[in-house]
């Protein structure tokens, strides 16, 4: 997109296969190769191991400015594509500002993403 969004839904996902060093640095290396304009630095991770499965990590987004020109989204949700674990999923979701009630985003699993679609309705249906 190109307008002024909110970021509504962050992404939370499990990652199997890279260590957090990995992980950070394969983002660190997309944001570097954006170029000096990215809009990816806007976006931040945390990361913490499982105590289930010693093989995992747990990642979550962050954002420095939850209402701002995301114009980097579908990068951003090709890049969760590629470390998200097999069998998992995430959710990244913007909303318009500018009064419309628009909404935009990204149902993302292993090598796949999905536009979102959203439906009006009324009493269940659609209109």
């Amino acid at each position: 997109m190109g307008h002024y969004t909110t970021l509504t839904e962050e992404p939370a996902f499990k990652v199997t296969g890279m260590t957090w060093k990995e992980f950070q640095e394969k983002w660190d290396a997309l944001v570097e190769e954006d170029g000096e304009c990215s809009y990816l630095s806007l976006y931040h991770w945390r990361g913490e191991k499982s105590e289930q499965d010693p093989d995992a990590l747990y990642v979550n987004m962050e954002c420095d400015e939850y209402y701002a020109k995301h114009y980097s989204d579908a990068k951003l949700a090709e890049f969760i594509s590629t470390v998200i674990a097999e069998g998992d999923y995430a959710i990244l979701e913007y909303a318009d500002t500018d009064g419309d009630g628009g909404h935009f985003g990204y149902y993302i699993t292993r090598g796949s993403v999905k536009p979102l679609e959203y439906v009006r309705m009324v009493d269940g249906k659609p209109i």
